[in-house]
Parts: C-alpha cells; structure tokens; sequence
C-alpha cells in the first residue's frame, strides 16, 4: 500500500469519529450507538493498518478520553446511569485483547515467512550442489576413462584387459550418475517449461527406435497421435528414465509395452513390462518409497520422471499389485501450468508420491 493511503485512511477514521461525536449534539439519544461506533472502527483500522505500539497506545488514551468525557456528560444530564462509564474500561479491555492477538498472529506470520525463507535458501543450495557436483564429477571420469583405455589398449595379455575393462565399465557407470543428476537438477531449475505441441505417439515411436537395438526385449508399441503442449526435451528424458527402468529390471525375452492415449482432460503416457516388478514390503504401509525387487540402482531415475511430470502439473504412480512385471502412468494435462512453484526434489529416498497402488482407469 502506498504510505499516503495509511494516512488518508486513519484521517478518514478521524473525522468519522469527530462527526459520530458532534452528531450527539443534534440527536443526543444515538449515545450507545456512537460511543461503539467509535470502538467499532478503531478496532477495524489498527486491524488494517496494525499500528506501533506507542501509536496505539496514544490514540486508545484519546479514545478512552473523548468517549468518556462525552458519556460522563450524558450521565451529569440524566441521560444515563453511572454504571454506563464502565464501559468505556471494558471496550478498552476488549481492545487491547484484540491487540494481543493481532500481534500474535503477525509474529507467527513472520516467524512461518523466515522458515519458508530459509527452506527456499537450503533448497538453492541442495540444487546448486547437485548441479556443481554433476559438473565436477563428469570431466575427471572423462579423463580417468581416457588413460583406462589407453592402458587397456596397451596391456599384452586378455586377462588384464579385463579388469581394465571393469574399470572403463565403474567409470560409465559414474558418467551415468553424473548426467542424471544434471538433468535432475535442470528439472526443477526454470519456473516455466517451454511449451510447444508435442505428439506423444511419435515421442514413443522414437523412444522405441533408439532402445530397440540396444536390448533384446519383445517390445510392444500402442502409440496413436496424442497433441498436448508441453517441454518436448524434458518428456522425452522422463520417458527414457522409465524405459531405462524397464529394461533394468526385466531380462531378454520379456516384454516392454510404450502406450498413450488420450482423455477428456489431457493424456496418459504408461510404460509397462514383465520383469520382476517392484517390492510391496515398504511400499503398501506408505513406510517409504517402492524399492525394486532387483539389481540395485540409484533411485533418481524415477526422481527424475517425477519432476518433469509435476512440472507440467500431472502425476507420476507405481502399480506393484501385478501377477508379474510393472506399470508406471504418467498422466499429463492438456495444458502445463504457465508458472508456479516447484516442489522440492526427492531424491532417491523420499519419492513421497510414488506410493504403489491398483489404480482406476482414468477417463
């Protein structure tokens, strides 16, 4: 508010008091009536413009001492009983008791207006970490997997190329984690994606193309052309993150099943196998996330599918209650938010809204 709308509102109230009193002049039987009036708007303005305490303390006394010197006149005239100055105290009283709470309720604000301040600095620092790390980390894997070839190359005999090539292998694995957790800190850097018209069935059928060749699985495509608008580059890394995940977690011969379609309010994106699924010990009680029921993995894949989801204002959920195997639904609107606030981001540890569940089909 600018600083002379205060001013013209407390000049305002000032002369509604001023009026309220020279009226009892013309009608002296409007007394009760004016006297909380006054009480009434005084309250209503500190409540607005929440005064320091020596303003308020000032403008209470003159309060108290018009309204009483007006009242006690009544009273010396026989308009009123004694007893009716009491009240002049007692609207005091309520007063001040108002004050307390008011001053209470702005300190909480405060107080919740610092915690959420510091979670939002402690939340810059975690992305910024995870993104300096990541940069860090990839030029000397880069660098150590360089020699480790050279020296792989070099060596005479095949059982020592081995266990160079376990190393190369470790190194990959490193690069690996390193750009996953670039593309997991880029997930949540930009307040807005940039949206354009995506088509979710080609999206699929390149997703299908590019993994196809590279693991020997049945692959099962249900892509029709589904239009949304949304950040092509950050979908196609959330799809690539479950794919990766189903490949992970199935073996040569199962199936892996890319479909979409489209709903009244927007599109579903699932990708389904018949691996060995994820484990319901932890994930049914709501104890923790669903752990997989397989080979070890860090977790950020699905960290990952979860912010860019999130990001376009859809959900992310983990069907475990299968004879076999595993579906995850991305369920998209047909619009992503324009802006908004992010959510913090999970981790491998607190995926909190990948609960497994049987889901209901949605519309």
């Amino acid at each position: 508010m600018p600083a002379e709308h205060p001013r013209l509102v407390f000049a305002g109230w000032v002369l509604f008091v001023a009026c309220s009193q020279l009226l009892l002049l013309v009608v002296p039987g409007l007394e009760t009536v004016a006297f909380h009036l006054v009480w009434i708007s005084m309250s209503i303005v500190y409540g607005v413009q929440n005064w320091s305490a020596r303003r308020m303390a000032v403008v209470l006394t003159a309060v108290i001492l018009v309204t009483g010197t007006v009242l006690g006149g009544f009273v010396a005239q026989g308009h009123a009983a004694w007893d009716e100055l009491a009240e002049v105290p007692l609207m005091a009283l309520v007063f001040l008791a108002m004050v307390w709470h008011v001053r209470r309720r702005a300190a909480a604000l405060a107080e919740t207006q610092s915690l959420v301040e510091r979670e939002r600095r402690a939340q810059e620092v975690k992305e910024l970490f995870v993104r300096n790390c990541s940069h860090e980390m990839r030029t000397p894997i880069t660098v150590a997997r360089c020699y480790a070839e050279m020296v792989r190359n070099e060596l005479p005999t095949p059982e020592s190329k081995e266990d160079l090539d376990v190393v190369v292998d470790e190194l990959d694995k490193l690069g690996g984690l390193a750009g996953r957790l670039l593309v997991l800190a880029d997930a949540y850097e930009s307040a807005e994606f940039e949206r354009s018209p995506v088509d979710l069935g080609s999206l699929l059928q390149r997703t299908a193309q590019r993994w196809r060749p590279a693991s020997d699985r049945d692959w099962i495509l249900d892509a029709p052309s589904v239009l949304m608008e949304g950040d092509e580059a950050r979908l196609e890394a959330a799809l690539d993150a479950l794919v990766e995940n189903a490949v992970k977690f199935t073996v040569e011969g199962d199936a892996i099943v890319l479909r979409c379609r489209a709903t009244h309010s927007g599109a579903v994106v699932e990708v389904e196998d018949t691996g060995i699924g994820f484990a319901r010990s932890r994930a049914d009680d709501g104890s923790g996330p669903p752990q997989s029921s397989g080979r070890p993995g860090t977790g950020l894949g699905l960290a990952i599918v979860r912010a860019v989801v999130e990001g376009h204002g859809g959900g992310l959920t983990v069907v475990s209650e299968r004879p076999g195997g595993s579906l995850l639904r991305m369920v998209l609107p047909l619009h992503p938010p324009t802006a908004g606030p992010r959510p913090a981001p999970a981790g491998p540890s607190g995926q909190r809204h990948l609960r497994a569940t049987r889901l209901e089909e949605p519309d």
